[in-house]
């Protein structure tokens, strides 16, 4: 089969690009150029990349993206933080740019069967209805559904993860076994890949213009302090806010009509449940009656029990079997069976409200 890896210059790509190479199909390393200076898919990373596809006697080639990345990722991601919101870029560079715009680039230029990435997931297809269904890769500390719940079936069915049954350290291990050495104890990317080191410093560097200074209220309303930006702060975080108080205080709001930031104590933090928006159903149709399953409210957050309602044909109201603690709109929010399934996912637009106290 000729398969196509999306290579970042990481373990992860390299590892899935020699054992493909190994099994015996016809692997062309691809990668995509969408930032200058990020430690991923940049300059350096493709210099990375580039050294693998040679040691593993393969073809590389690199298409530029920066247009298209910055058009649909980096922009909506600004906005939605001057908005007061929490995004997570990722599914929607994963939705867009590789799996779009990288397979539309792949398939015009190298006509290729498949496309294979270093992720940890699995991927298999239901016999009864043939549906795609992706999986939590088995190591659930490296597990990235999470990234990949905007995809179609039409998308699924065109991917490959050769990683999904490893853990990383295995990876790491093949790695040296392979021929790979250099490259074994690379450092994982980081998530927002295109802020480099600091978030702040990218604030800065780059849309200070658009940052206007403002309070820090408490519910009431009273001036507590100020801030240099509602774009420093998400929902449930202590630390920064530069307050001396009695009590620790938490963000429990992001007023951008006021450009205020609300806080309180940690109780206040919690809440019933969440609505979201922007579903996507990747392996089931929507429910038409409430479903249980388990939620993940963030990235890398532990999975909780919950109870998933559709509202909507494109809206959910999940309630959660116990309060949780800062739930973020603009940040994305999926769903699992006991299987480890992934059942869909969406944008979080609001926490439901607490109906009863908290300890904490």
């Amino acid at each position: 089969m000729r398969i196509a890896v999306g290579m970042s210059g990481g373990v992860d790509s390299s590892v899935a690009a020699a054992l493909l190479k190994k099994a015996g199909h016809e692997v062309i390393g691809v990668t995509m150029l969408i930032w200058d200076g990020s430690k991923c898919c940049s300059g350096d990373a493709i210099e990375d990349a580039e050294w693998v596809t040679k040691q593993l006697g393969i073809e590389h080639h690199v298409y530029n993206l920066i247009p298209e990345f910055t058009q649909e990722v980096v922009t909506p991601f600004v906005n939605e933080y001057l908005n007061g919101r929490t995004p997570n870029p990722c599914p929607t560079c994963n939705f867009r740019m590789k799996f779009h715009h990288l397979w539309q680039a792949v398939q015009k230029n190298l006509e290729v069967d498949k496309m294979a990435t270093g992720h940890y997931v699995r991927l298999e297809q239901d016999p009864d209805n043939l549906r795609y269904q992706l999986y939590r890769g088995l190591d659930h500390h490296k597990d990235q559904t999470y990234m990949f719940y905007r995809l179609s079936q039409e998308q699924l069915s065109r991917l490959h993860f050769p990683l999904g049954h490893f853990s990383k350290a295995e990876t790491r291990k093949m790695a040296g076994e392979l021929g790979l050495e250099p490259i074994m104890n690379k450092p994982d990317s980081q998530d927002l890949c295109f802020v480099g080191d600091s978030l702040n410093d990218f604030w800065k560097n780059h849309y200070q213009k658009s940052i206007r200074h403002g309070n820090i209220v408490d519910l009431n309303g009273n001036i507590l302090g100020s801030h240099e930006g509602i774009v420093h702060y998400t929902i449930g975080q202590r630390k920064g806010l530069g307050i001396a108080h009695e009590e620790p205080l938490y963000v429990l709001k992001i007023n951008a009509g006021k450009n205020e930031v609300v806080v309180g104590p940690r109780d206040q933090t919690f809440s019933d449940g969440l609505e979201a928006s922007g579903l996507n159903w990747s392996a089931i149709d929507p429910p038409t009656k409430p479903l249980k399953a388990h939620i993940r409210i963030r990235y890398r957050s532990e999975l909780v029990p919950a109870t998933i309602e559709v509202t909507a044909p494109d809206t959910v109201r999940v309630r959660f079997d116990d309060p949780q603690s800062a739930i973020s709109p603009g940040q994305i929010t999926v769903f699992y069976d006991s299987n480890d399934m992934l059942l869909g996912g969406g944008v979080i637009e609001k926490a439901l409200v607490l109906t009863e106290p908290v300890s904490v």
